[in-house]
């Protein structure tokens, strides 16, 4: 396939093999990877699967994405998460359905990998609603290089969102993103630890959010939108989710408390340099 797949990893080595073995699967031109300073086995595997590594340099991923998109020799790239498992022929349908269409990117729709614990269920129900109003993420996305390139990745976004940033800015260009027909495996998070560490991580990029775009859209704002799912819960008589959704809600909120930090950290160090010069 003429195709760059780019997939960003850090410490991913309970999901990377069958991400990596699944992509193969795909026929790409090239897979580039593109690690955070992994200290697992992760990059033991990735060299199984290709030569094409580059280090984001603890700059997250933002920049990892964008990095991967400057150093792809192909016309087409598909960003590819590290716990996703593409079936056969994903990217030949990815790529055929968005030459067809007059989309700016495809991205394919997700599925649980696995549905043996209570998290992977809560989340499973979670996606799929949002999936049904709104779709998005990059988490498995072919686009032109070229659009990469032109209006880039947020190299500032390090823990997580990048992709949505991303996709707000190009559809503030008038661009449009189409969900594939495609099905694509999520290996979402199977247990509290690290459900809490991905969320938490999330929570930490919603003060980013805030100051970007202002501060009254809902979505950036944790407590509030698990607010909004506890009632979703109850509505849609699903009750057993409850607890998903305030152990989401509590660690995004944490992490957005340590984000606010780092902008006023950011902010002050700023500030020293200024008056030093």
């Amino acid at each position: 396939m003429p195709i760059s797949v780019i997939i960003a990893t850090k410490n991913a080595e309970r999901t990377i093999e069958e991400c990596l073995d699944a992509v193969r699967r795909n026929n790409p031109a090239e897979v580039i990877v593109v690690d955070g300073n992994s200290t697992d086995g992760t990059l033991g595997i990735v060299r199984k699967y290709t030569e094409k590594i580059y280090y984001d340099e603890g700059r997250g991923l933002g920049y990892a994405h964008q990095l991967g998109a400057e150093v792809a020799a192909q016309e087409h790239i598909v960003l590819v998460d590290a716990d996703i498992i593409l079936p056969p022929g994903t990217l030949s349908t990815l790529l055929a359905e968005l030459k067809a269409s007059d989309y700016v990117s495809m991205t394919a729709r997700i599925v649980a990998a696995n549905l043996s614990t209570y998290w992977e269920r809560a989340i499973d129900w979670n996606v799929r609603l949002l999936q049904a109003r709104r779709g998005g993420g990059l988490f498995a996305t072919v686009l032109k290089r070229e659009t990469i390139l032109k209006y880039k990745l947020d190299a500032g976004i390090k823990a997580g969102g990048d992709d949505t940033d991303f996709q707000m800015r190009i559809e503030k260009q008038g661009y449009k993103q189409g969900m594939s027909s495609s099905l694509v495996y999520h290996q979402h998070q199977s247990d509290l630890r690290g459900l809490v560490k991905v969320r938490f991580k999330y929570g930490r990029a919603a003060p980013f959010f805030i100051r970007r775009y202002g501060p009254w859209h809902i979505g950036f704002w944790p407590p509030l939108t698990r607010l909004y799912w506890l009632v979703i819960c109850l509505v849609k008589r699903k009750p057993q989710f409850i607890p998903y959704f305030i152990v989401d809600g509590i660690a995004q909120t944490a992490g957005m408390v340590k984000g606010f930090f780092e902008l006023i950290d950011e902010a002050l160090k700023r500030r020293r340099r200024k008056d030093a010069g």
